[in-house]
C-alpha cells in the first residue's frame, strides 16, 4: 500500500484523534480518467457520531484539490445502512447495481460524485493524515 500510495496510484489517509488512537482509515483507489473509487471504515466507538460523514466529506475535497480528481465512486452493500447514509449525506447519489464481487460477496448500490474542479493544489500537508 506504501507503494502505491508513493507511485501516486492509490491515496491512504488515517484519522488519528488528538489521543494518538486511530479512529478510521479514508483511501482513494485511482482507477483513471480522474476517477477514484473511495473506501473508508471507522473505529466502532465513533460509529454513528457524524466522523465518517466529516471525514469523506474532507476526502472529497481533499481528492479534488491535492490529487485533481473530478469523480468519486463508493460502494455500498444494500444491508449498510450506516453507509449508504454517510455516502448519501456527503453527496453521493446511487448510479447503479454493485455486484458481490464489488463488495465481499454481497448485493449493493455503487454511488457516485462529481467533484467542482479546483484551480490548483492546497499548499502544505493534509489533515486528515497520510
Amino acid at each position: 500500500m506504501l507503494a502505491q500510495q508513493e507511485a501516486g496510484t492509490d491515496a491512504y489517509y488515517v484519522l488519528v484523534a488528538e489521543d494518538g488512537s486511530i479512529l478510521g482509515r479514508f483511501n482513494l483507489f485511482l482507477v483513471g480518467d480522474a476517477t477514484a473509487n473511495v473506501g473508508y471504515r471507522v473505529a466502532q466507538h465513533v460509529a454513528g457520531r457524524g466522523v465518517a460523514t466529516a471525514t469523506v466529506r474532507e476526502l472529497c475535497r481533499l481528492a479534488a484539490v491535492d490529487h485533481g480528481l473530478r469523480t468519486l465512486r463508493a460502494a455500498a452493500s444494500h444491508d449498510n445502512a450506516a453507509s449508504r447514509k454517510v455516502l448519501s449525506k456527503a453527496g453521493f447519489v446511487p448510479v447503479g447495481p454493485a455486484a458481490p464481487a464489488d463488495l465481499g460477496g454481497k448485493p449493493g448500490t455503487w454511488y457516485q460524485l462529481a467533484l467542482r474542479p479546483h484551480s490548483g493544489r492546497r499548499a502544505g500537508g493534509t489533515t486528515a493524515g497520510g
